[in-house]
């Protein structure tokens, strides 16, 4: 089964089916997973095996099966994982626009270092040649002056070719226009282009994955840029919502802990006299005398009594 397959069907499962091959995931909404992941527009995702990989590192959790889990919690209720993920869009297009402008300062910098440099070059062969020419035709005037034709029309020559040297120097001063001033940045993925390029070769960029990936992170970007406000605005009403039920549950779990608490303090209290009472009963005089009353000693006395009139019945 390759890859691709794997993840299609971890994403129609979910976590049952990570579940199935052994593996124990967090649940979709535990902070380290990645919530841009789920909307599938993680740049770091998009970028993947490009130059600009590196630039936009992401260490949460990338599972396929979370991808299900949210969907199927997303139908029931609101997530608001969309102002997470703009967030990371935000961030991505802020770098990538930095290493832009990066590149195209050096690609400036370059282009002027360069076209001083050739300039000078160039200008200098100009001021030699100039020099020469001008020396060139001294001599030439000095042979004719001592009637040396032949040697002066041989000078006259080589003027005519430093001239032209000349000529062409100044045309390349003035139209030059150095290889990296031909270089161009691309706007949104900053990679540099020759605009002397093959058409196929620029094709080849504009239709690669980095170009791509950031012509889609920018879209997107710039789509949640429209409604992200609204979102946070809902997003914290929303919590204030929930902060203020889970303070309700809360104060009732509390009462009711204390109305418990209240009627045990009131039975034990209820106890405690009803002890004390029969305590104090024990303790009182009159019972004290009423047990006396009963007590073995009288019983015996009154059993005499009884022995005493059945004898004198008898006689």
């Amino acid at each position: 089964m390759t890859d691709m397959m794997r993840e299609m069907i971890a994403e129609m499962m979910g976590s049952a089916r990570a579940e199935e091959e052994g593996r124990k995931l967090v649940p979709y909404d535990h902070h380290s997973v990645c919530r841009a992941y789920l909307l599938d527009c993680c740049p770091r995702e998009i970028l993947t095996d490009t130059r600009l990989e590196s630039f936009i590192p992401c260490r949460k959790v990338h599972e396929p099966a979370h991808k299900a889990d949210y969907q199927r919690a997303q139908a029931k209720k609101e997530h608001f994982y969309d102002v997470e993920a703009f967030e990371a869009l935000e961030d991505a297009v802020r770098i990538i626009d930095m290493e832009v402008e990066k590149t195209k300062e050096k690609v400036k910098k370059d282009a002027d270092n360069q076209s001083d440099s050739q300039e000078f070059i160039k200008t200098q062969k100009i001021f030699d040649l100039n020099e020469k020419i001008g020396t060139t035709l001294h001599q030439v005037e000095k042979l004719g002056n001592e009637g040396k034709v032949e040697e002066s029309m041989q000078l006259s020559k080589s003027v005519e070719e430093l001239k032209r040297k000349k000529r062409e120097l100044e045309l390349e001063v003035r139209a030059m226009q150095p290889s990296q001033q031909r270089l161009r940045v691309c706007e949104a993925c900053g990679a540099q282009l020759n605009i002397l390029d093959h058409e196929s070769r620029l094709a080849d960029h504009y239709g690669g994955k980095m170009h791509l990936g950031m012509v889609e992170i920018r879209e997107k970007f710039e789509k949640m840029k429209k409604n992200v406000e609204q979102r946070r605005k809902e997003r914290r009403e929303e919590y204030e919502k929930d902060r203020s039920e889970r303070r309700g549950e809360s104060y009732d779990r509390e009462r009711g802990q204390h109305d418990r608490d209240r009627y045990g303090d009131r039975e034990r209290r209820r106890y405690d006299d009803d002890r004390d009472r029969r305590r104090d009963r024990s303790r009182s005089p009159r019972r004290s005398r009423r047990s006396r009353s009963r007590s073995p000693s009288r019983k015996s006395s009154g059993s005499s009594r009884r022995d005493s009139s059945r004898e004198r019945r008898r006689y």
